[in-house]
């Protein structure tokens, strides 16, 4: 009876060294004996629609590409409501003024147009998710904390929670900006991220930096509070080259036409 078991143990040694020598050759990254976690994979694919936004010279903010005819998004608090001469740097160095603006009144988001002048509307940019994140999910902040000088600069971390309702908190800002139903997680982002994508590991925007109060306390307005919103900021967009005036029929009274009622727009 030896013999026959250890012909079997033999028989399932060989077996066992084929099988992982097939494994290794049939999968080159098992043969880096280096080898470690990384996201540089999705950095890399993320990467080109991230952009750095200066208003006026002062006021610096991120932002994320959402439409190859250059329609981005940022943070409501990086316009806010104010007029403003904006440049937009692209991650390969090319830069557009921004032809408008308009913000969303129920989130602190807003939305720009670049003026592309002319050029092709083949802009690189990131999809909208359109499922909610999972707490435990791995997230990717991309943006320039601390202004230009930190351009393109990524970050990962996880969910932490969902729901928060930062309006809660006595703070004037939480209330001004409508900082409620947000996403909180723990990638690294400072001052100057505002505005920034917030991406899962699949590369889709699940939301959009707006709040923290240390570098691994974040939040963020969920992506699917506004993902399907494009195309109405695409129409308002085109709306924008029209000087929309009332009009006054006689003898009738005064008809008001409420045009922009909704968005804030310049």
């Amino acid at each position: 009876m030896k013999e026959p078991l250890r012909l079997r143990n033999i028989i399932i040694l060989a077996v066992t060294v084929v099988a992982v020598y097939a494994l290794v050759v049939y999968h080159p990254e098992i043969q880096d004996q280096d080898q470690h976690f990384t996201i540089a994979p999705q950095v890399a694919r993320i990467r080109p629609a991230v952009v750095h936004i200066l208003k006026q010279g002062e006021c610096q903010g991120s932002g994320c590409l959402i439409s190859p005819d250059g329609i981005l998004f940022s943070a409501k608090h990086v316009s806010d409501s104010e007029p403003g001469e904006y440049t937009v740097t692209l991650d390969d160095g090319r830069q557009f003024p921004v032809k408008y603006t308009i913000e969303d009144t129920e989130n602190d988001v807003s939305f720009m147009q670049l003026d592309l002048g002319g050029q092709e509307p083949n802009l690189p940019y990131a999809a909208l998710t359109t499922r909610d994140p999972r707490v435990g999910d791995g997230l990717i902040i991309g943006g320039s904390p601390l202004g230009k000088d930190n351009f393109n600069t990524f970050s990962f971390g996880i969910l932490s929670a969902t729901s928060r309702d930062l309006t809660a908190q006595a703070s004037s800002e939480a209330a001004r900006y409508t900082w409620h139903v947000m996403l909180q997680t723990t990638s690294p982002a400072y001052p100057g991220n505002s505005g920034g994508p917030v991406f899962n590991t699949d590369g889709e925007v699940v939301g959009v930096l707006v709040a923290g109060v240390d570098a691994t306390l974040n939040w963020a307005v969920p992506a699917v509070r506004f993902n399907t919103t494009l195309e109405t900021v695409r129409q308002w967009f085109e709306l924008c080259r029209f000087n929309v005036v009332g009009s006054t029929p006689d003898p009738e009274p005064e008809v008001q036409h409420p045009a922009y009622d909704g968005y804030s727009g310049y």
